[in-house]
């Protein structure tokens, strides 16, 4: 689906006009095709549930998380368990979503060296499959400084 400019050298007048007709009309089925593959992205959204059905995850189609559930079965379970399940949930959730963006793109454009779309894929391959499957969850760190209170717990007595 390469559009490259046609070579107006050397044309007479009226191949000239075809050639820049059939270009415009390239352009335009192009262009219907990205506002096709733009309209059927935004409609993505991927949700993933853990083995043990104490948490879901829904993301966008950006991949930006929109529900996070603990379900009954999460009562009582160890706070860094649930942590860790919620975030492989959301992982996978956007491994899923970018690996339908990608059937998405190569089905809708056809043309394998179409710039534009290898971009797209390329896009979300960096953002979401290369994540680890079991990555560590990071514990949170303390955002503000230490006030009297919390010196005086760490401090030795």
């Amino acid at each position: 689906m390469r559009n490259p400019t046609p070579d107006f050298t050397g044309m007479d007048p009226s191949q000239a006009g075809q050639a820049l007709i059939g270009w415009a009309e390239q352009l335009q089925c192009r262009a219907q095709t990205y506002r096709s593959l733009h309209h059927q992205m935004s409609q993505l959204a991927v949700t993933e549930t853990s083995a043990d059905g104490m948490v879901r995850v829904s993301v966008d189609a950006q991949g930006v998380p929109t529900e996070m559930t603990l379900t009954d079965r999460a009562r009582g379970a160890d706070p860094a368990r649930l942590s860790a399940e919620l975030m492989t949930c959301l992982r996978r959730a956007q491994r899923t979503l970018a690996a339908q963006v990608q059937d998405l793109v190569t089905a809708s454009v056809q043309a394998s060296g179409d710039a534009a779309a290898a971009q797209i894929m390329t896009s979300y391959r960096n953002r979401f499959l290369d994540l680890p499957e079991d990555a560590p969850a990071r514990h949170a760190r303390r955002t503000h400084p230490p006030d009297d209170d919390d010196l005086n717990q760490s401090s030795p007595r």
